[in-house]
């Protein structure tokens, strides 16, 4: 009777070669993107130059830091996996590539944020001109980042951590609003000039905010009012205070409609129940609140509890005026849970999590070069791709199109990249859309 003889290696070999190869050959369309928007045009005329003509310039920085995260880079450490691809370097006519520390040293200079903006809202603007909708809805949320650095505060949960304030348009995944604080800053500060700047950007883009989504930070007379001043629907969850308690407790109990969802063109009962009221701040118009209740399930733990949750929104929407489509209000309310998940990519997927510095406005810098990198991957599958790649995440993205394996040989004066027959497609196919779309200015 024969042994089955178990394989404990792989039958290969390993060999050298003197061919100039690149694992990350996706990462060319993020370059070519980049430069078809003009952002590296707009990194050379909007940020600061260097002392002398041996200094790195500003896109030099700028760009390898962006591709070194669209590629899966955790720290300033990993723009040497840039330096030493050399087969990456010539395909994105990278000539040299800065150290870590010179990198470190550059996210330092004073200013270097606000300028980073200015060239995020060029291509902002450009990406917003070329969408298929003309209104567009805004979400703003603030996400907290974690971390044990001195120049850290402590937020109201008792932890260490920086503020991000990010906003996003929905129909696009398009972040267009980003500001980098301590964590003891008050999640409202902010949001009204960011709500301000986006309605001014899509006007410059031909297009307009039509709707703001927000939580309960929003939840202020100025913020209404701004919304209400320039013709933007809102929807935002309330606090719940005297006030607002005192109208749940005054809603007749027949009032009460069951909250039905549709999934699969039937239709099924949530375990809801809605109702609405008309309410006013103090210096605002009067808006609708939109309230759901349901059965508090510790009610039974102590005497004194509640029968019932609550959760309210704030609107001005037409469809909260008709029973019928109050629903309609919740759901597309509910919907502004996506900004979770685009906070989610950013921090977890572009490595926003992880501050290079120990002053905040490096690092403010630093995290404006991941929302570069964060929209130039939404560029490049609204722009280069169907609609079957607009869900997918960065990791998704490297597993897929970014790690390609190709070879690099110059012939003459031309470079040619050599990549397997099964991803020859996929990145002619991008390049070829790319030099088609219209990019506009």
């Amino acid at each position: 009777m024969s042994k089955t003889i178990q394989q404990t290696h792989l039958d290969f070999q390993l060999e050298e070669t003197q061919d100039t190869l690149t694992s990350k050959s996706g990462l060319t369309v993020i370059q070519e993107t980049a430069l078809a928007l003009g952002v590296v045009t707009d990194l050379k005329s909007l940020l600061p130059l260097p002392g002398s003509n041996r200094g790195f310039k500003p896109d030099e920085f700028v760009m390898p830091l962006t591709l070194m995260l669209c590629g899966g880079g955790r720290s300033l450490e990993d723009l040497r996996e840039i330096r030493q691809d050399e087969g990456l370097r010539k395909l994105c006519g990278f000539k040299r590539v800065p150290s870590s520390d010179a990198a470190g040293t550059w996210l330092r200079q004073p200013g270097l944020c606000r300028r980073l903006k200015l060239v995020n809202r060029r291509s902002e603007k450009k990406l917003i001109r070329q969408s298929k909708p003309d209104d567009l809805t805004l979400d703003i949320d603030a996400t907290y980042i974690e971390t044990e650095k001195q120049s850290a505060k402590i937020n109201y949960q008792g932890e260490k951590s920086f503020s991000v304030l990010l906003g996003f348009i929905a129909e696009l995944d398009l972040c267009v609003a980003s500001r980098y604080r301590n964590g003891n800053i008050s999640p409202v500060e902010g949001i009204k000039e960011e709500l301000e700047d986006s309605i001014k950007l899509a006007r410059q883009a031909g297009k307009r905010i039509a709707y703001f989504r927000s939580d309960s930070a929003a939840y202020t007379a100025d913020i209404i009012n701004c919304c209400q001043a320039a013709k933007v629907t809102f929807a935002i969850t309330a606090d719940q205070n005297s006030a607002v308690k005192e109208l749940i407790d005054e809603i007749p109990e027949d009032k009460w409609l069951r909250l039905y969802e549709e999934r699969n063109k039937k239709l099924y009962y949530t375990g809801r129940h809605y109702a609405t009221a008309v309410h006013a701040m103090s210096k605002t118009e009067s808006f609708s609140l939109v309230i759901q209740r349901w059965p508090n399930p510790k009610a039974d733990l102590f005497e004194d509890s509640e029968p019932y949750c609550y959760h309210v929104i704030a609107t001005d929407d037409p469809r909260a005026e008709a029973v019928s489509t109050v629903p309609e209000v919740i759901w597309h309310h509910n919907r502004r849970a996506n900004a979770e998940n685009y906070n989610k990519e950013i921090k977890a997927g572009f490595g926003m999590e992880y501050a290079p510095s120990r002053l905040l406005r490096a690092d403010a810098a630093y995290f404006e070069i991941g929302v570069l990198a964060y929209n130039l991957t939404i560029a490049v599958k609204r722009l280069l791709l169907d609609a079957s790649w607009f869900r997918k995440t960065i990791a998704t993205l490297r597993w897929q199109m970014i790690f390609i394996a190709g070879k690099v040989i110059e012939h003459g004066r031309r470079l040619i990249l050599r990549v397997a027959r099964q991803h020859l497609a996929l990145l002619k196919g991008m390049r070829e859309r790319l030099r088609t779309a219209l990019l506009v200015t």
